[in-house]
């Protein structure tokens, strides 16, 4: 009896030792992955040239007659549109918008909530003075916070954007583009646009994993 006790004693401790071990290892996949990712977009976004937005007009950069025109469907909100922005885009517009091969245009999906509304706004107002690439990078870094599309913060990034913050501030208080942002969402809709970030390369519909690809086809590269 006493045998039978132990051995069922000893079958359990070997079966909590396996669970600890199966947590461990998931744990520690886990971690692995979070630091690998983590290290691509930290390493991404470090090691990419600057962008440079001198030929900024609006919501587009780069020539208007390249022979590719790339339209991104963003969403301040959304995590992946975040990572493009800081990494992918960098690279799309030093590699190619600067050298002329690409038309590029922004268009941003706000939600539906007044927040949203409010930095659909003030990137109009931003895209009035040619600084919307400036401008967005703020928006992006400061879109988890609590507030980080209140009316105070989103005048406080016109300023470190290097924004005219008379102009803007007026910009706001005159509700210029308070609706603007459900022309874009109708132009998305109509586009076949269903999540972001995606992309039209030439009318073409591609997803992010998919958008240089694209580009450096219909270039012949």
């Amino acid at each position: 009896m006493k045998n039978k006790t132990s051995q069922r004693q000893l079958l359990r401790e070997k079966r909590k030792a396996q669970k600890r071990r199966t947590i461990y290892i998931s744990f520690a996949v886990i971690l692995g992955t979070a630091v690998i990712f983590g290290s691509i977009v930290f390493l991404s976004k470090y090691l990419s040239k600057p962008a440079n937005y001198e030929t900024s007009e609006g919501f587009t950069l780069g020539d208007p007659e390249a022979p590719v025109e790339v339209i991104a469907f963003s969403n301040y909100s959304c995590s992946f549109c975040k990572i493009y922005s800081e990494t992918i885009e960098k690279d799309l517009i030093s590699g190619y918008v600067d050298p002329g091969e690409i038309y590029y245009r922004y268009v941003n999906l706000a939600n539906s909530d007044e927040d949203s509304a409010n930095a659909a706004e003030a990137s109009y107002c931003a895209a009035e003075q040619n600084k919307f690439f400036e401008y967005k990078s703020y928006l992006y870094t400061y879109a988890m916070a609590g507030d980080g599309f209140s009316l105070e913060n989103l005048t406080k990034y016109a300023r470190l954007a290097n924004l005219d913050t008379e102009n803007f501030g007026k910009c706001m208080s005159e509700n210029q583009y308070a609706e603007a942002y459900i022309q874009d969402r109708s132009y998305a809709q109509s586009a076949g646009i269903r999540a972001t970030p995606t992309f039209l390369v030439n009318g073409q519909l591609v997803n992010a994993n998919e958008l240089i690809s694209t580009i450096d086809e219909v270039l012949g590269k």
